[in-house]
């Protein structure tokens, strides 16, 4: 199998701000291959699908004290709708 050069099989859901920010520059390198599936702007939480392999990443967000910085990871779903009705933001 080819893994594709959005590294949905390198990354993973941050367990903390550090890991969350380092994601948000890999969003900045893999945006252009990203689509909307899904967005609740409510929550500042999305869904979006690689185009080129078809996988799914969750988009949240965290404060810097300044700025909104938005990052994503990957998420393994058959439903993107029903994943972000249950998902939560993790900051």
């Amino acid at each position: 199998m080819n893994q594709c050069v959005c590294g949905h099989d390198d990354h993973r859901a941050p367990l903390d701000k550090a890991e969350g920010l380092v994601l948000a520059g890999h969003l900045r390198v893999i945006e252009p291959l990203l689509e909307v599936v899904a967005r609740d702007d409510s929550r500042w939480l999305g869904v979006l699908r690689c185009g080129s392999c078809g996988r799914y990443w969750a988009e949240d967000s965290m404060t810097s004290g300044h700025a909104d910085l938005f990052f994503v990871y990957p998420v393994d779903t058959t439903d993107p709708h029903a994943w972000l009705a249950a998902a939560r933001p993790l900051f």
